[in-house]
């Protein structure tokens, strides 16, 4: 049986709203210190490696532990207390890394807004990917000696030409939800910063082409005290429109 143009169309636009792309923009930038009013994060260094978790209204230096703890309002958790479905931060978020274990039991499937990742530590990150829920500015910053990039900055959204086009083809931000795999090396400073950004097809139908991929993301508000299903699946039901930014 011949297709006609408009069923052509039809079955591929899923595929090509899928493969459209853009690219995030990513600039170099020479600050050195954390702005205020951020929440900041760092490894306490004490034995169980427990956290630290600081609210600072004053800039303080990269890494300056000490500072930190002098200057901003800073208390204790504990690792064995710390969420396990990540952090929700909707303002400024810092997090001083010297350890991988705080990217992979608390940055990891976080929903932050504007978030800063400092590396502080002296041994390198290998590669390794994290999920960020809602992202929508990234910086970061390496302490590393000789750290050709030491400051990275990049605004996750679409140009405004992109956006026009995404809109003809009938995707609506409003129902979209935004997924951004970072990849952790990035904080060695090594090399500069790429990234790029891919429609996904209907969060509904993610399984059928992914099955291997599960969406990071779990929303309370979805699942009903009767209802077995997983979160994360009932999560997927509820999104219409899905975009992924990789960042290496």
């Amino acid at each position: 049986m011949e297709m006609s143009p408009n069923t052509v169309s039809s079955a591929l636009l899923p595929w090509l709203l899928w493969l459209l792309f853009f690219l995030t923009p990513i600039t170099q930038t020479t600050e050195t210190s954390l702005p205020a009013n951020t929440t900041l994060l760092f490894d306490s260094g004490a034995p169980g490696h427990n956290l630290r978790n600081c609210s600072c209204s004053t800039p303080i230096q990269d890494c300056n532990e000490a500072l930190a703890n002098s200057l901003c309002r800073c208390h204790t958790v504990l690792r064995t207390t710390l969420p396990p479905a990540g952090l929700r931060e909707p303002g400024r978020l810092t997090v001083w890394v010297k350890e991988l274990w705080i990217l992979e039991e608390l940055v990891n499937r976080s929903m932050a807004g504007h978030l800063r990742l400092s590396f502080c530590g002296i041994k390198p990150i290998d590669s390794q990917y994290l999920a960020l829920l809602g992202l929508q500015t990234l910086r970061i910053h390496s302490a590393a000696p000789e750290a050709p990039y030491p400051n990275q900055e990049i605004t996750i959204s679409p140009k405004a030409g992109v956006a026009a086009e995404l809109e003809a083809l009938s995707f609506d931000f409003s129902s979209a939800f935004h997924v951004t795999f970072l990849d952790v090396a990035v904080l060695n400073g090594l090399s500069a910063l790429k990234a790029y950004t891919v429609v996904g097809p209907p969060a509904h139908t993610l399984s059928q082409h992914f099955p291997h991929m599960a969406l990071p993301i779990s929303l309370p508000s979805s699942a009903t005290s009767d209802d077995p299903t997983d979160p994360d699946e009932q999560a997927a039901g509820s999104l219409e429109n899905l975009f992924f930014t990789f960042v290496y």
